[in-house]
């Protein structure tokens, strides 16, 4: 619900809505935050790393409530929002993508794999599987860290520990430090993905996510970049560094820079913003209250969130739909350079033919992630990105070699498809939990148990030989699997609809209001309205 259904007469002059004093500062959106004075900042390491100040977060909250603001000012917010939050967000995504994925990238270049003495496909895919041992294990509890210290401490912590470990990687040597340093840079990357999924809900309303994840949170444009910057990196030599060393030096140096200007310059939550005036964050909290009240502080603990994640059958679905599609996702990232490089073009040209499919895929993200944020709906923009990148694969599968065109082709529909159900999966599913703690939970238990199964994935290209036609049935089949369980969680959220539906139209007027009011509902409670 928004301030216009709840004020009529909103498109007038604000003052116009003042009778008196009191009146006119809870309208302005100010009183709490008045009363209680500026946040005090902090003086010692121990206080910096500390919560932030909930009686600061209630003020603005109670501000909120009141609140009265129009249509641009609405519109201003966002745009607030937008330009200050987003980018942030996108470059600390854009580094990550680039740590991550720079070992596939490596890997076609000759002196790379002797240097860590990867001497056969089995090296090198348990290279890959091994990074996704630490982020399964500290998914959840990062999650649960990043709600205390905040999400610029936080991302801070992350964007340090995995830019040192990528940094480490230029001068370290032998098989066994390079499956250190994946192990570490899986660590440091735990909680990061989903932590942004459930930092973006404090600053977005339900149907404006699926579009602010597309642009913050797809691999494609940092595959793009990451191509080309390969295709000219690699060729640099040096009496002390070879072509992949700089790789791998270019792309780490900045997220360390990037973890710095995320800890002074990104809010943990609105009512942090420093670029908000007091009316201003009142305005930023009201237009998500409204819409589904998300609570920085209180509720469930980690745990009794992770109990209520357990036992939902809607987490276990959202899971198996991720980590179904993830199988290729987790493989194509790493692959991309050696299936193109498979198809006859030289290591040098592989990399500078991945920039294509990544840009195609990045328009085809962006473009799902509008519509379905228009058509507040996701359950079908999930099936038809599905069955793009099925046709894709099943094409890979049985032209490889035989029709390097096809082939080529095959590999847009690919990654424009798998990469656009990252947003929508998880947009979804951050509608689909309440309250805020179960939210902050749920998301993270996905992409922890799902990328479980990320450790094996890699180990579906066991076929070098046969053109990886196996791998690429595979993944075919994972990517039908995960259109199948879409349908079936439309499906079920559609039937909890009409249900609760059903239930509040049965009720008395007695018994409606006899029903609690609740600071945040919970995804249990008749009165809640799934988007399917």
């Amino acid at each position: 619900m928004n301030a216009l259904s709840q004020t009529p007469s909103l498109g007038l002059d604000v003052e116009k809505h003042i009778s008196n004093a009191s009146e006119s500062w809870n309208q302005i959106g100010v009183a709490h935050q008045n009363e209680i004075g500026a946040r005090p900042k902090k003086r010692n390491l121990f206080e910096f790393f500390s919560s932030p100040d909930s009686n600061y977060a209630k003020a603005v909250n109670l501000d909120a409530e009141n609140v009265v603001y129009t249509h641009e000012e609405d519109a201003k917010i966002k745009r607030k929002i937008d330009n200050r939050v987003l980018p942030l967000i996108i470059c600390s995504f854009l580094f990550n993508q680039f740590d991550r994925t720079n070992i596939g990238n490596a890997h076609i270049i000759s002196a790379f794999n002797e240097n860590f003495g990867i001497t056969d496909n089995n090296k090198w895919t348990l290279a890959l599987s091994i990074f996704y041992v630490g982020y399964c294990l500290l998914e959840i509890p990062a999650n649960v860290l990043q709600r205390h210290i905040g999400a610029n401490r936080f991302f801070f912590i992350s964007l340090t520990f995995w830019g040192l470990s990528s940094l480490s990687i230029v001068y370290a040597k032998g098989y066994a430090a390079l499956l250190v340093l994946r192990v570490l840079l899986g660590i440091g990357e735990a909680g990061f993905y989903a932590g942004v999924i459930y930092y973006l809900s404090f600053w977005y309303k339900r149907h404006e996510l699926a579009m602010r994840i597309s642009l913050c949170m797809t691999a494609t444009y940092s595959g793009a970049v990451g191509g080309l910057l390969a295709f000219g990196l690699v060729r640099a030599q040096t009496p002390l560094l070879e072509g992949w060393q700089f790789l791998y030096l270019v792309e780490a140096i900045p997220t360390i820079i990037m973890a710095f200007v995320t800890l002074f310059f990104l809010p943990s939550f609105p009512f942090c913003a420093n670029f908000f005036t007091p009316r201003e964050k009142a305005i930023a909290q009201a237009r998500v209250n409204r819409d589904h009240k998300p609570q920085s502080h209180g509720g469930m603990t980690g745990w009794q969130g992770l109990k209520a994640v357990v036992v939902d059958p809607n987490a276990w679905m959202f899971m198996s739909i991720y980590a179904s599609f993830n199988v290729g996702v987790a493989t194509i990232s790493y692959f991309l350079p050696t299936l193109i490089n498979e198809l006859g073009f030289t290591a040098i040209n592989a990399q500078g033919l991945t920039v294509a499919p990544y840009v195609v895929g990045w328009g085809v993200v962006v473009l799902q992630g509008w519509h379905s944020d228009k058509t507040r709906e996701r359950g079908w923009h999930i099936v038809v990105s599905c069955m793009v990148s099925f046709i894709g694969y099943i094409i890979l599968a049985t032209s490889a070699r035989r029709n390097v065109g096809a082939a080529y082709f095959a590999l847009f529909l690919v990654v424009g498809g798998l990469y656009s159900l990252f947003p929508l999966v998880m947009s979804w599913a951050a509608n689909a939990f309440s309250p805020t703690s179960k939210r902050g939970v749920g998301t993270a238990f996905i992409v922890s148990i799902s990328n479980t199964v990320s450790i094996a994935s890699p180990q579906i290209y066991f076929d070098p030989e046969d053109d990886y036609v196996k791998g690429h049935a595979i993944a075919a089949g994972c990517i039908f699997l995960s259109m199948l369980m879409a349908l079936a969680l439309r499906v079920r959220l559609s039937w909890l609809n009409k249900r609760n539906a059903r239930c509040l139209s049965e009720m008395s007027d007695d018994e409606k209001a006899a029903l609690p009011a609740v600071d945040e509902m919970n995804d249990r409670d008749p009165r809640y309205v799934f988007m399917i």
